[in-house]
């Protein structure tokens, strides 16, 4: 009897959480913390690989380096880690995103993904403390032991922020449809603010070291924020509302369920959640195949000829190829946040067709003195439209693909589909990277 009556009244709570109106995001506040994060998961390394090339490969992998502090003036040699550092970067960095998203997606640890999102963000702002340590250090006298240093750190960080972005994904899938968005939008902003960081840092200083540190300092402090915001987020009515909810749903169904059926559930999620996954693979996939590692080598000139467009030519590939793209990307998920069209089901025609733009790009003015396959489409303004284009479809496209990911299965699976659409996210970058260099040879060939 007794146990009976204890249970009245938290059946009673039970009815009337269920039962009161959904709560309102106050000053849109959930909604500009997910961007946050958004941008949280990409600062940390779009600030290294802006400057890796300044800074890690023609400075600190230099045998015998030294750097004039007024002018910038880099001397040393070249040494086997200053030639091979981009590839080793590569690998170091997207093999542990890819592993550490698939295994974010089975592993079950306690606390769920608040415990996960707040370990991933203290890992990767160590990492990027380590970074920095060693900035304004002499490392030229022990060349193998930094380059060992830094891969590792860059293992780590991708590593842990692997599980950052799958679970901020999780966590957004959970809420209404527009804050999934909201870490695209996040993404795309980062991307953005990085490039105007670069020209700006530029035109300021050629102390690469300086620009390195601003660089780190800024990634951290935006860590902080995250932090600190997640904390707050984790606070709010309308936050608590819909997490709770969705785990009362997965409740119910792991209670019904031995593990077994834990697996089919995992099954059967990625099976309703399949069309949209392709979706977001591909839109990905098109995109990390040319940008930017086709579009920053589309030149101006032509083979022997002169540079003849109205922009510095200094400043040609900032803007034509980052610049464009992140602010593009950006207006592209800010409207696929206020208009969603096409339907689910009508997505996968404008994804499909997208394909196009890779052999377009390929027959632009890429590569011009060492390619051995004709230019076809000579006009850098051509180049600069169609870029564009390819740019908002990325932004738009992305964010719909996403939203449509969780929002098309049972609200009970949203969490895992989300987190699924993450894995097939990175999954899309690192085959575009792989693509661009098949392009190259192609093209070289």
């Amino acid at each position: 009897m007794s146990s009976a009556v204890e249970l009245q009244p938290l059946n009673k709570t039970k009815k009337v959480e269920e039962e009161s109106p959904e709560p309102e995001d106050k000053g849109n506040l959930v909604f500009y913390i997910i961007l946050l994060h958004g941008i949280g998961t990409l600062m940390p390394w779009n600030m290294l690989i802006t400057i890796s090339y300044d800074y890690f490969e023609s400075y600190k992998m230099l045998a015998n380096s030294t750097i004039d502090m007024d002018t910038g003036v880099v001397t040393g040699y070249p040494t086997v880690y200053s030639s091979n550092f981009q590839s080793f970067q590569t690998i170091a960095s997207q093999v542990p995103n890819l592993l550490l998203n698939l295994l974010n997606i089975f592993i079950v640890v306690k606390g769920g993904l608040a415990s996960r999102i707040t370990v991933g963000l203290s890992i990767v702002a160590v990492c990027v403390i380590t970074t920095m340590m060693f900035i304004y250090v002499e490392t030229s006298t022990w060349l193998t032991g930094f380059f060992t240093l830094t891969i590792i750190t860059i293992i780590v960080l991708n590593g842990a922020n692997g599980v950052y972005q799958n679970s901020i994904f999780g966590l957004a899938s959970e809420l209404p449809f527009k804050y999934t968005n909201a870490v695209i939008i996040g993404n795309n902003l980062c991307g953005t603010f990085v490039t105007l960081l670069s020209m700006s840092t530029k035109a300021v200083t050629r102390n690469i070291l300086d620009r390195s540190f601003a660089y780190f300092s800024i990634a951290l402090i935006t860590l902080v924020f995250c932090f600190i915001s997640f904390h707050i987020l984790k606070k709010q009515r309308f936050y608590q509302y819909y997490s709770t909810r969705a785990e009362r749903q997965r409740n119910k169904n792991d209670e019904a369920v031995d593990s077994e059926g834990k697996v089919a559930n995992y099954i059967a999620t990625f099976k309703e959640a399949f069309p949209q996954l392709i979706n977001v693979f591909l839109v990905f996939f098109v995109t990390l195949s040319i940008f930017p590692g086709v579009m920053m080598y589309v030149k101006d000139e032509k083979k022997g000829g002169v540079y003849d467009f109205p922009l510095p030519q200094k400043y040609f590939m900032d803007v034509t190829t980052f610049l464009q793209f992140n602010v593009f990307a950006f207006i592209g998920s800010i409207v696929a946040g206020r208009k969603q069209w096409p339907a689910p089901n009508k997505l996968w025609i404008p994804v499909y067709l997208r394909l196009l733009y890779i052999p377009f790009f390929i027959f632009c003015n890429y590569l011009p003195e060492t390619r051995s396959l004709p230019v076809f489409f000579e006009s850098t303004w051509l180049f600069v439209i169609i870029a564009a284009s390819m740019s908002f479809g990325s932004g738009y496209f992305s964010g719909l693909a996403m939203m449509y990911t969780s929002k098309t299965v049972d609200p009970s699976k949203a969490q895992v589909a989300g987190m699924m659409a993450g894995f097939f996210l990175i999954s899309g970058i690192v085959s575009g990277l792989i693509f661009t260099m098949v392009i190259k040879m192609v093209v070289t060939a």
